[in-house]
């Protein structure tokens, strides 16, 4: 798993994956502007229960007040809070959306349409947390995926290309090793 960590930042470093507003065409952007995991997608015991086998929708980021930028391109749907994610950030980007949760303040409200790297929200401790973070999470047609592989998959894709991939109208080969098979 640390070696797909550090993979995915010297890709993520090799595409320019900047923070950089993106009008002009589809470009991806992380959603820190510095990227460490604290804690994966999947199962895990969860950090405040201490329960095991716990499912972890999206990835844990490590910050500290930092400024948390959309991914990609789209339409804020929603804006909202709750007990375990605390303040979070719903923005759709056609059959994929994006989750940021744990906020301490949003700065866009529902039907904001934004660009790639348009500053959304701060990161917070809201909710049930040890500390604060960024809860990250992506969902393809309602279901949660792997953040990191999503990442590292639509930043290998450019402008038309990855439009298409959004919307499930282009279907192209994917690298070995990532299930995106819904």
């Amino acid at each position: 798993m640390l070696w797909s960590l550090v993979f995915l930042k010297v890709i993520c470093l090799s595409f320019n994956l900047a923070h950089a507003q993106s009008f002009d065409g589809l470009k991806l952007s992380l959603p820190l502007r510095k990227f460490q995991v604290n804690s994966g997608f999947g199962n895990r015991t969860h950090p405040v229960t201490g329960r095991m086998n716990v499912f972890h929708t999206g990835i844990d980021l490590r910050a500290r007040s930092d400024t948390v930028f959309a991914i990609l391109p789209g339409e804020v749907v929603k804006v909202s809070a709750d007990l375990i994610i605390g303040n979070y950030i719903i923005i759709a980007h056609g059959a994929y959306s994006s989750i940021y949760g744990h906020l301490s303040k949003s700065m866009v409200g529902i039907g904001s349409l934004v660009a790639s790297g348009t500053s959304i929200a701060i990161t917070g401790n809201t909710g049930r947390v040890t500390g604060e973070h960024l809860h990250f999470g992506i969902k393809h047609e309602g279901r949660f995926v792997d953040p990191l592989k999503c990442l590292y998959f639509f930043g290998n894709l450019y402008g038309n290309d990855l439009y298409l991939f959004l919307n499930d109208l282009f279907w192209v080969r994917k690298p070995s090793g990532v299930n995106y098979s819904y």
